[in-house]
């Protein structure tokens, strides 16, 4: 019988030790300072006054053709004009204007767990980020911005 209990014990002492666990948080970016966001002015504060503020965004578009047709469809007709009627795209429904610029600034956690045993494992991860767009005129200056906070971070958590 003792051998018996002996090789029951080792092998639940295998299977116990044979499985692993991690917990960890991932972070990227820097925090966005919420309260520098009131300084940026729409319609005053320029590229430079956000550069200043927040140092070069993570990420930065150029926007440079919009459609000039409010009513048109990608193919430069009416919406609900038939085919070969209403204007053709050789006609002008897109019109290159100068470019935009949109700044992109975010800083993301990502915080995973898991556990494993023998043959079952439990993994979770969630992921949350801050995020600021500051769009801007063809003169560089602020025309519209937009802030999303999902983190608790603060500035002085780094």
């Amino acid at each position: 019988m003792s051998i018996r209990y002996a090789v029951i014990g080792i092998a639940l002492l295998l299977g116990f030790t044979s499985g692993g666990c991690a917990i960890g948080t991932q972070k990227s970016g820097r925090v966005i300072d919420g309260r520098r966001i009131a300084e940026i002015k729409v319609g005053v504060s320029t590229k430079q006054d956000v550069l200043d503020a927040f140092g070069p965004p993570n990420s930065y578009t150029r926007v440079g053709a919009t459609i000039t047709n409010s009513g048109a469809s990608l193919l430069g007709r009416p919406a609900a004009a038939p085919i070969g009627e209403g204007p053709t795209p050789a006609q002008g429904a897109i019109e290159a204007k100068a470019a935009e610029d949109v700044f992109v600034y975010e800083y993301t956690e990502d915080d995973e767990s898991f556990f494993t045993l023998l043959l079952f494992t439990y993994f979770r991860r969630t992921t949350v980020s801050d995020r600021l767009m500051v769009f801007f005129d063809t003169k560089d200056v602020v025309k519209y911005l937009s802030f999303a906070k999902q983190t608790d971070a603060e500035p002085e958590d780094e």
